[in-house]
């Protein structure tokens, strides 16, 4: 902002008793191209001065009613005339006393008489423009307030979007967090095995549905994605068909849906048409203005039947449809497999979402070579602690030997000059960003592959070309990309499948 006093007219007001001299400043003045305002008494000069904002007063002492000083008194206990310039002009000798008197008044300056034009040209013109830089000023402020004032509001907004941002995501992990526990709570734990398989299954089916709405800034999870995700463990063996227009599911029911899709493909996996590899499964929906209608169709090649009894799975299911979701289910158990119609309320879901870029495909992840992972040494970088523990343990089953692992990469830093084949890095661990470990690896031709809770596309873009893992991993997704990037190192073709990038 640039302060700038503008070439607009003011108002000069001239007051005297006598016409001739009037007329006198009148003609002195008008080389100043500004408005000239004429009082031949303080009474009309009070009155011209309410009606109008005037920049200086040209006042004679010497006048019938009320002299200069008197009218100058007047003038200044009006709150509006404080800082308004007054000349006085005096065709008599004024006493030291006088002019104290003058001053004391708000006179700026004197005129003696005779009046010498020169001399009162300058002293207004002085004042003409003090007047005019003073109301840029004001002006000036008065943006400045107004701009300090918006930015105020903002920061206040902003603020308040933050709190409100952190108490959704407190709200939104204090859900997560009874929803697991919930999980390992109700699920059956007569066999170890099958108890951690279970809640390894559902706890993924939420970090699924979390990761999509992440992708979208929370916006909505794409119902087709979300399908192709929870169906790809069963899709490489069995045929399965899934077709509906794309559909968006709100933020605040997108867990507990996949929850659902999750029991129905680990049921099918167990009992139906996913349990044998010539099953087939058609999935459907269709979006009106009062529900969404999904259809889940299993033929199975074998025989099916009535379940005698509801499995915890099924209640999920029930739970998670009726309860969470406001909406009905109903099983149609035939001979050659299940016919399960879920009717959702609309209101959970929006149309015409299509899902981001490359994300109609399914990870389908297809058996590592681990014989690429054996002997090979495996850089880990990876700040928390179980998961650093899990990744050592994922590295070691594969064949392969871990370095590390590291809490953050300045630790990790000692070990760029020493063998290594493929390195693991998480990237922001310890609150510190991965990407100085990265360069010096780079730089050692050692390939990697970030493992990050955030977004891929959160990377910076000069490592665009570097594996994603996004937080959770699976033992399959891990396994499959290191296969992939240590058989790109070694020449051979890479196999990159389950990286999400």
């Amino acid at each position: 902002m640039t302060f700038e006093a503008t070439s607009e007219q003011v108002n000069i007001l001239l007051v005297d008793d006598q016409p001739g001299k009037l007329m006198s400043y009148e003609l002195i003045l008008a080389g100043l191209g500004q408005n000239l305002l004429k009082a031949a008494s303080a009474k009309e000069a009070l009155e011209l001065l309410l009606k109008n904002d005037v920049a200086v007063i040209l006042a004679d002492v010497c006048m019938p009613d009320l002299d200069g000083f008197e009218l100058a008194q007047l003038i200044r206990e009006h709150p509006r005339f404080v800082d308004t310039a007054i000349i006085f002009i005096s065709a008599v000798h004024l006493s030291e006393v006088d002019s104290l008197k003058g001053y004391e008044l708000g006179g700026v300056d004197y005129v003696p008489v005779p009046v010498v034009p020169e001399v009162l040209r300058a002293k207004v013109r002085v004042f003409v423009d003090l007047h005019r830089k003073t109301r840029a000023l004001a002006r000036v402020n008065e943006e400045l307030e107004r701009r300090v004032a918006e930015r105020t509001a903002q920061l206040e907004a902003a603020i308040q979007r933050q709190e409100l941002l952190a108490r959704e995501v407190d709200h939104r992990a204090r859900n997560a967090l009874a929803v697991i526990q919930a999980i390992v709570s109700l699920t059956p734990a007569d066999d170890a095995d099958k108890f951690a398989a279970a809640v390894k299954g559902r706890i993924r089916a939420m970090a699924t549905a979390h990761n999509l709405l992440s992708e979208t800034r929370w916006s909505g999870a794409d119902l087709l994605r979300l399908m192709h995700e929870e169906l790809a463990p069963y899709a490489p063996n069995t045929r399965v068909a899934v077709d509906g227009p794309p559909v968006a599911i709100m933020p605040r029911v997108a867990q507990n849906l996949a929850l659902a899709l999750h029991e129905l493909a680990t049921n099918a996996a167990k009992y139906g048409a996913l349990s044998s590899p010539d099953g087939k499964l058609q999935v459907s929906w269709r979006l009106g203005a009062e529900e969404l209608v999904l259809q889940w169709d299993e033929q199975c090649s074998h025989a099916v039947s009535t379940p005698g009894r509801s499995s915890f799975g099924s209640r999920v299911v029930d739970t998670s449809i009726k309860a969470q979701l406001g909406g009905s289910l109903e099983r149609e158990w035939r001979s050659n497999g299940l016919l399960c119609t879920l009717r959702l309320p609309a209101l959970h879901f929006a149309a015409g979402v299509d899902a981001p870029p490359g994300a109609s495909e399914p990870h389908r992840y297809a058996g590592a070579n681990l014989d690429r992972i054996a002997e090979r040494r495996v850089l880990v970088v990876e700040d928390e602690p179980l998961v650093s523990m899990m990744m050592h343990r994922l590295v070691t089953q594969f064949g392969g030997h871990v370095v590390g692992p590291f809490a953050g990469p300045r630790e990790a830093m000692s070990m760029v000059g020493a063998q290594i084949d493929a390195a693991l890095l998480d990237v922001n661990a310890g609150d510190e960003m991965v990407y100085p470990l990265a360069e010096q690896l780079l730089a050692r031709d050692v390939p990697m592959i970030f493992v990050t809770g955030y977004q891929a596309a959160a990377i910076e873009s000069r490592f665009s070309h570097v594996p994603v893992l996004t937080k959770p991993i699976e033992p399959e997704e891990l396994a499959a990309a290191l296969a992939g990037l240590i058989a790109g190192k070694d020449g051979a073709p890479q196999r990159t499948a389950g990286v999400r990038v």
